[in-house]
């Protein structure tokens, strides 16, 4: 045995970590690996954090909806599944049945003060038409003003949307009404804007399009002509609660009047709006968006090439393949024709695409160089700009 050499070991390791006696079965805990634990409890408390504020986000537009409906805030029974499904998942997981009893009760006596105390129906005494209301983004446009107190009715030659008034023509309602919002498939919504904007409406008027280059020409006349019109894209999809927390982009048309009040329209409910030029959305939205998705659809269509059930790789996944394994299949599901609008109606795409096959070159070249040195730069290189503030 080597004595000396041992405590002289111990030494340098009680001078680095943590100060306490050992801990059982001799082994310490070094500061380093003290403080790295510590940032993983921070990291997941901060997690915690924001999922109670989405949770208190969507208990505020449950309030709202009980408020319109006049139903009653509190449902025992409905209180009794939540507690008994919260501590069934939390034995499940291992989790104090105690612990998890007593954050379910605070979580739901937290919902209850928050219904029964909802924002102000800021939209009260407004009449609203959604024009495409009956797809899944003007339900939820239709939710979001009726909710806020607006008397809202449906146009969509498509189909009807259940729970509002369905009407056989948009002239009329669209001529009178405070808002419009036009919530049509992106291919659709040139052809209803147009019938919208025929009517001369004397509220505000917007779309909800991904893409702009199809309709600019229209809203910037629209707006020449005195119409107060402008264009607006939510940065979220029809199962978000509300815009609370998200972006939102107002695109100027023309008609500073109509960017302020749809920018109110949504910053008054939490949104993060931004004002930016008709022209920039589209280079925009497609790096956000266009580039976002075929990533993503590069992933899941690689990984289909393999052979090899998604099953086979899931035994094995690690935290980044299980995050973008998600997003691809969050992304199969949506709508197809949806998706591919916002690449085909985007007149920068082309360019996109044409840097991702040069990058992807690079990316080859680098990948199966047996020199680490072109790879390592490529990674600094993204790190360099990515945490730039």
């Amino acid at each position: 045995m080597h004595r000396p050499e041992s405590g002289s070991c111990r030494r340098e390791l009680r001078g680095c970590g943590d100060p306490r006696p050992d801990a059982p079965g001799g082994v310490r805990l070094t500061r380093r690996e003290l403080e790295s634990l510590r940032a993983e409890i921070e990291r997941i408390d901060s997690e915690l954090v924001q999922l109670i504020a989405q949770r208190s986000d969507v208990s505020t537009e449950i309030g709202l909806v009980k408020r319109k409906e006049s139903l009653r805030i509190r449902d025992k029974r409905r209180e009794a599944e939540v507690a008994s499904r919260f501590e069934k998942e939390a034995s499940a997981l291992g989790v104090d049945r105690r612990l998890a009893s007593l954050i379910c009760r605070e979580l739901i006596e937290d919902s209850v003060k928050i219904q029964e105390s909802p924002p102000a129906q800021q939209l009260k005494g407004k009449r609203a038409l959604v024009v495409g209301g009956s797809g899944r983004m003007g339900e939820w446009m239709c939710r979001f003003l009726s909710d806020r107190g607006a008397e809202v009715a449906v146009w969509d030659k498509r189909g009807r949307l259940d729970g509002f008034e369905n009407l056989k023509s948009a002239a009329k309602r669209a001529a009178d009404s405070d808002i419009v919002a036009i919530a049509s498939p992106i291919g659709a919504c040139p052809a209803d804007l147009a019938t919208v904007l025929k009517s001369s409406p004397r509220g505000l008027v917007f779309d909800l399009c991904s893409v702009k280059y199809h309709i600019s020409e229209t809203l910037s006349a629209a707006a020449r002509k005195g119409l107060k019109v402008t264009s607006v894209h939510p940065m979220f999809g029809p199962t978000a609660a509300s815009p609370r927390g998200r972006n939102v982009l107002v695109c100027r048309c023309g008609c500073k009047d109509a960017d302020d009040e749809a920018a109110k329209l949504f910053s008054s409910s939490g949104a993060s709006v931004s004002i930016v030029g008709l022209d920039r959305h589209d280079e925009m939205m497609a790096y956000v968006l266009g580039l976002s998705h075929l990533c993503t659809l590069l992933f899941g269509a690689t990984l289909q090439r393999s052979g090899k059930p998604a099953k086979y790789y899931s035994e094995a996944e690690g935290p980044t393949f299980k995050r973008l394994a998600a997003m691809a299949k969050e992304l199969s599901r949506e709508s197809k024709r949806v998706y591919h609008d916002i690449q085909a109606l985007n007149p920068n795409t082309r360019h996109v695409i044409a840097s991702m096959e040069d990058v992807l070159r690079e990316i080859k070249k680098a990948a199966l160089d047996t020199d680490h040195a072109r790879f390592s730069a490529l990674m600094e290189l993204n790190r360099e700009y990515l945490e730039v503030k």
